[in-house]
């Protein structure tokens, strides 16, 4: 607990004259309801803001509001501070992510969605620690799942904040670094959280006190807040949570408040950490019925001073019902002109819930990023305005498109108001989708035939290549065979001539008139003619083939064998 911090026993003092004129000139000038603070934080936080401007006496300090409305924005911007930061109570954190995170992803399997409040969530440290958790524990399921992580405050300062997402490194120290590294990106000195997990987010104005809760959620995160104020306003939201969230919910409180340890709306899942269920007793609907009492009381009057203004104009009531778009008109204050049913129907708020009240009010100007900073741009540029394609979350957390105009009144350059028409363009945006989804099928497809093309291209290349070098090879094998041809022609013509020698040289053996008989040079017997058949006595056919010293030819072997090897020899 912080020295700012009061505790849930911290009630009433007496209260000062001076600081109640303070309140009250605060109250008026920022629509900010103080009644239901407990009027002891409020003092200190005023004591602080006076040690700053450097003012002791409170009177003196209120004579210095009215000279300087630049102190008064810091007056209440330092009543709404909260201390913030990213999983602060560690441990209860731990005790959320283990216990409660996965019971969410169980029931998303049904409900394909998972919807969380952060109420009071400040600059937006909290509503991106629950975007950590659930990514963590989603992993690849998290593109199947539709995740919504509303953020809401009263100080418009801290939700610019939020919606950057930007941090600077002394603010993520509890972040773990494997989660720093995965879920931020350095931007210069600071640290920017991942953009696919910031859409999860979305931030808008909201008092807890005065506007109608979210619905069918399942997770309320609302820590360290209740304990600024009363007693009384803290039992009275107690069923506007139990009416927020559906089915067995959690509510996820700070350690110092204890308002549940004895409630009938909700049981404990962790006491020590102010974790608690929904109990399936059924409250009823929290909205004030002097709210809508009040906002139907003022369109009735807003239409009585039209009609006397001008009593033969057209029924311009009438005229809005029957559009069949959506179309509301906008005072400079803010205050809903007029709503017509089709404006009801798609942003899921009843008339009578909007006439009268201002539209920073509604829980559309939160739950459609942008458009109410796009409603002040052509307020004061008293130009028309035109906003495409914007995206709002439906009650049933569903994502929905629209495509809004926005036209000032001006009466001698003066700004009467703003009319708006909103048309829906789910089903353009969801064709949009489908032809850029079919656009990229198309590109890579594209992509594959130029790559396909060139591999056919490369290896029609290589066949090009592959056939010269067949050719090639072909023109060589055809010289070779020519060549192949010429050698054996030659061969042909030497084997013929050979064998008309051997003919020539059989005859003349055959044909002397002595004995002649041919050896080889294993002195095997080649030739063996006929007088050498007359001479030994011995049959050609006996002889040729035959060891020569091994035939039966008498003396004429030894003479033989003398003369021969003299022959070898010479």
């Amino acid at each position: 607990m912080t020295p700012n911090e009061p505790t849930a026993g911290d009630e009433e003092s007496e209260t000062s004259p001076a600081l109640l004129r303070l309140l009250e000139k605060l109250s008026a000038e920022h629509h900010f309801d103080f009644r239901d603070y407990k009027v002891t934080s409020l003092a200190r936080r005023i004591q602080t803001r006076m040690s700053q401007a450097g003012i002791a006496d409170p009177d003196t300090y209120i004579e210095h509001l009215g000279r300087h409305p630049e102190e008064a924005e810091r007056l209440f911007n330092t009543i709404l501070i909260n201390i913030t930061s990213f999983f602060r109570d560690a441990p209860a954190w731990e005790f959320l992510g283990e216990h409660v995170v996965p019971g969410l992803i169980e029931s998303a399997a049904t409900t394909q969605s998972i919807r969380v409040w952060s109420a009071g969530c400040a600059t937006g440290e909290e509503p991106y620690s629950i975007a950590l958790l659930l990514a963590e524990r989603l992993g690849d399921r998290a593109a199947s799942i539709d995740v919504k992580i509303y953020g809401t405050d009263v100080d418009e300062d801290a939700l610019t904040v939020a919606r950057h997402g930007l941090y600077r490194l002394e603010q993520l120290k509890e972040v773990p670094p494997a989660l720093l590294e995965r879920y931020f990106t350095r931007d210069g000195q600071l640290y920017r959280f991942r953009r696919d997990l910031r859409r999860w987010c979305i931030f808008g104005r909201h008092n807890l006190v005065q506007d109608p809760p979210l619905s069918h959620l399942d997770l309320v995160v609302c820590r360290n807040l209740l304990i600024y104020f009363k007693t009384n306003l803290q039992q009275r939201l107690l069923p506007r949570f139990h009416y927020a969230l559906r089915g067995r919910g959690v509510l996820f409180l700070g350690k110092s408040e204890s308002l549940l340890a004895r409630s009938r709306w909700f049981t404990p899942l962790s006491a020590k950490w102010r974790i608690f269920e929904r109990t399936l007793l059924g409250p009823p609907r929290p909205e004030p019925a002097v709210l809508r009492a009040e906002s139907e009381s003022t369109a009735a009057e807003m239409t009585r001073e039209s009609g006397e203004r001008n009593p033969g104009a057209l029924p311009v009531e009438g005229v809005l019902e029957s559009l069949p778009f959506a179309v509301m008109v906008v005072q400079p204050d803010d205050t809903v002109r007029a709503w017509n049913p089709a404006m009801a129907a798609l942003f899921e708020i009843p008339v009578e819930s909007a006439l009268g009240r201002k539209f920073r009010d509604l829980d559309i100007s939160y739950r459609a990023e942008g458009l109410r900073a796009r409603m002040e741009e052509a307020k004061e540029s008293r130009v028309p305005v035109r906003l495409e394609h914007l995206e709002f979350a439906r009650r049933s957390g569903l994502s929905a498109h629209v495509d809004v105009r926005m036209v000032p009144l001006l009466e001698r350059h003066r700004c009467l108001g703003l009319v708006i028409a909103v048309m829906d363009a789910s089903e353009n945006a969801r064709l949009r989708d489908e032809v850029a989804r079919v656009s990229e099928q198309h590109a890579t497809m594209t992509e594959e035939l130029q790559s396909t093309n060139e591999e056919l291209e490369t290896t029609n290349e290589e066949l090009e290549s592959t056939n010269e070098e067949l050719e090639t090879t072909n023109q060589e094998l055809q010289s070779t065979n020519e060549e192949l041809l010429a050698t054996v022609d030659e061969l042909q013509a030497t084997n013929a001539e050979l064998q008309r020698l051997a003919l020539y040289h059989a005859s003349v053996v055959q044909s002397v008139d002595q004995a002649i008989v041919v050896l080889d040079q294993g002195f095997t017997v080649t030739s063996w003619n006929p007088r050498a058949e007359n001479l030994w006595r011995l049959p050609a056919a006996q002889a040729i083939g035959r060891d020569f010293f091994s035939l039966p030819l008498g003396a004429v072997i030894g003479a033989a064998r003398e003369a021969v090897s003299r022959i070898g020899k010479g």
